[in-house]
């Protein structure tokens, strides 16, 4: 596959109307998207919003036919009606956007263009209106069409819009043309760099490390706390080493060794489902869930995203001192759609070279993208496990971040994503000087953890290193 050729011209928008629209008529333009410099590319997305204010029954994202590489056309129906009467003149908006896909870091990979349609009223006459408001951006080509056929012609421009009128006409009618005579209706609209959307996008940043293929590792702390994360919509709490977090009281004595004896050698388990997170008592002992005896299984609600779990192992009254855990579930904004996280995800997998797999799409789903389990009665604060479904935010907040820092404020410094079986770190807009081996490494870049790595948050130092929990050392 060819790279695209960032000297050939940028992506053109010509949109042919068939009819202008008229209040109470349907509408079905066609839509071409002419991109010769990404020609050997898939087929980018395209999606049409069409104003709120009219009816229409388009799909977000729309069907693309490509009649030859870089050419690609689709039709948007809507009905100039708003909830099936006449919409009222005005000015109504079509946005169009446009994400190319596998672009080379020189070339932008968003698109974005605005339409105006400015629909007059009956009254403004039977020979018909032409008005097209350029927006600042369009570019629109009447050169050559006869203006003498509309009984209105209004045109704006403004700032960088251009409007062509070079051999256009509007002098008297001429004999034999009559205002029956069909009107230009295809016109050409700038497509512009959706700037929000590009300042937004990851940049791939390989250091000089073989990366790392893991389900799990550990973040060692140089003041000695562990974060151990584990990339499992399923994991397994007990005494035994076979379990995914080894539980056992610690320091090691003769006291806590025989308080270790209450937790079973497999206790429970924790899994993400479509109802929230279910938890399997597998023990003797049996365990509560703030305050609640669970009997077999109990399900802890989605709406618990964002707050604590207390898991109690040993039932009051039956174990001479039971275990303490703190579990906090941690989500996105609940303010941004699944559909918009979605994409995002998609875009950041693309650029690590993955897909978006069927845990992070249950987690965007249920609004559970981790779990930090935090020790309250044993190395209290000093070792921490994240189940990883889709993401983990590094930062001050206890509340949403799962891997904590003490020297950088409650703001996210960066997140930690599981993608193709590896850890990927993102360094999020505004964070503080981050180093990763000695090399400097700027916001938005995305970066493979391997093993061995040294990474610098302002004046916390973090060791990516294999899984180890300290009471197994």
């Amino acid at each position: 596959m060819m790279e695209p050729n960032e000297n050939e011209p940028g992506p053109r928008l010509l949109v042919d109307w068939g009819e202008m629209p008229r209040v109470g008529y349907q509408c079905r333009p066609e839509f071409v998207v002419l991109a010769p410099a990404y020609r050997d590319l898939r087929d980018p997305d395209i999606q049409v919003v069409i104003d709120r204010e009219l009816d229409n029954s388009a799909e977000t994202r729309v069907r693309l036919q490509s009649d030859g590489p870089g050419f690609w056309n689709f039709h948007v129906p809507f009905r100039m009606t708003t909830q099936g009467l006449d919409c009222r003149p005005g000015q109504y908006t079509v946005d169009v956007s446009i994400t190319f896909h596998d672009v080379p870091a020189h070339l932008p990979r968003f698109f974005m263009s605005r339409i105006r349609l400015n629909v007059a009223g009956s009254q403004d006459g039977a020979a018909g209106v032409l008005e097209i408001d350029g927006d600042g951006q369009s570019v629109v080509n009447l050169q050559g069409f006869d203006l003498r056929q509309f009984s209105k012609v209004v045109l704006r421009g403004g700032q960088e819009g251009v409007i062509n009128l070079a051999g256009s006409s509007t002098l008297p009618p001429i004999p034999g043309l009559t205002a029956t005579t069909k009107p230009p209706t295809s016109f050409e609209y700038n497509l512009k760099v959706d700037q929000p959307k590009q300042l937004r996008l990851p940049q791939l940043r390989v250091l000089d490390r073989p990366r790392g293929y893991l389900e799990s590792a550990g973040l060692m702390f140089e003041d000695g706390r562990r974060v151990i994360l584990l990339s499992k919509p399923r994991i397994s709490f007990g005494r035994s080493r076979d379990n995914d977090v080894v539980l056992r009281f610690f320091p090691r004595s003769e006291a806590n060794d025989k308080h270790s004896l209450i937790i079973s050698r497999q206790h429970y388990s924790a899994e993400l489902t479509s109802d929230g997170i279910e938890i399997q008592d597998k023990s003797q002992a049996g365990m509560e869930i703030n305050s609640n005896v669970v009997k077999g299984s109990y399900v802890i609600s989605t709406a618990y995203v964002g707050e604590s779990v207390r898991v109690e192992l040993g039932v009051t009254g039956t174990v001479p001192e039971k275990f303490d855990l703190e579990m906090v579930l941690l989500g996105a904004d609940r303010r941004h759609s699944h559909d918009d996280e979605r994409y995002w995800d998609e875009i950041v997998c693309e650029v690590a070279g993955g897909k978006l797999n069927r845990v992070a799409r249950l987690a965007l789903e249920t609004g559970v993208d981790a779990i930090r389990y935090d020790r309250r009665n044993s190395l209290a604060g000093e070792e921490s496990y994240v189940q990883l479904f889709r993401e983990v935010l590094v930062g001050g907040s206890s509340a949403r971040c799962g891997v904590g820092l003490r020297d950088c404020g409650s703001q996210p410094q960066a997140r930690i994503r599981h993608i193709d079986r590896t850890f990927w770190l993102e360094v999020l807009p505004n964070a503080r000087p981050l180093t990763i081996d000695g090399v400097a490494v700027t916001p938005l870049s995305f970066v493979p953890l391997a093993l061995g790595m040294e990474i610098s948050f302002g004046g916390e130092r973090v060791r990516v290193d294999r899984p180890l929990q300290q009471c197994l050392d």
